[in-house]
């Protein structure tokens, strides 16, 4: 690395963790806003969970059109699929769906049927983390909906994070509502009527792909419906390595 491009990373490095510390108490819309004012291409990820959509909202109030992307794993709930079509009627937002490579069959062709069953790492890795990566191209801010308090995994989550493409270009991380619980997102969308996935009324506090989500008892973990408890995370989220 020429000493420019040490220059360059140092400054980058520099002003993120600032902006982070600055940010760290700050409400979410002002992540927001801050992530819209400073980043040219930014997009915003959901698999239109909870957390998603109170972001939706609130990005279209402060930049509208909003660019959102979301991964269709060819395995999801039909409510999860009307739920993204309703926002996109909604709201002012560009919706792209990314999609594996490889369609179903031709995944049961060279894996076997049942990949989630199996190896869920691999079908996660196929159907959610590779169309993730394509989707992620040229984005300088990834807006996400993640929270510290979701579970272990995600316990040390800043609200700006800074990691980066292949080519080594920067790619930093928004995490707006780091420091929100549950009751704090759906405070919100019931205040400003925003749709939500009528499974999370039915027992699902956590909702990815039909196969792989199952109810849970009130007094379960949030995500303890996912993978039959293998694991916690489908590796959209820890595919890149964080920078300090």
């Amino acid at each position: 690395m020429s000493a420019t491009a040490e220059t360059a990373g140092a400054s980058e490095a520099g002003a993120v963790a600032a902006a982070a510390a600055a940010l760290s108490h700050a409400r979410p819309e002002a992540i927001l806003a801050y992530a819209f004012e400073h980043y040219r291409r930014v997009a915003l990820s959901t698999a239109f969970g909870p957390e998603g959509c109170a972001l939706i909202h609130m990005a279209c109030a402060i930049a509208p059109p909003v660019a959102v992307f979301t991964v269709d794993t060819g395995y999801l709930f039909p409510e999860s699929v009307a739920l993204q079509e309703r926002f996109a009627e909604r709201y002012p937002i560009t919706l792209s769906v990314f999609e594996s490579d490889l369609s179903l069959v031709e995944q049961a062709r060279i894996h076997g049927p049942r990949l989630y069953e199996r190896d869920p790492d691999l079908c996660c890795a196929l159907r959610k983390v590779e169309p993730t990566a394509r989707a992620l191209r040229g984005i300088d801010a990834w807006i996400a909906g993640l929270r510290r308090d979701q579970g272990q995994s995600r316990a040390g989550l800043a609200v700006l994070e800074r990691y980066a493409h292949d080519d080594g270009t920067p790619l930093v991380k928004v995490n707006p509502l780091a420091s929100w619980s549950r009751a704090d997102t759906f405070r919100y969308l019931l205040e400003h009527d925003v749709p939500y996935n009528p499974l999370l009324d039915e027992g699902y506090p956590s909702i990815g792909c039909q196969p792989c989500t199952a109810p849970v008892s009130a007094e379960g973990a949030e995500r303890a419906g996912r993978w039959g408890g293998r694991k916690q995370e489908c590796g959209i989220h820890t595919f890149l390595d964080r920078k300090e």
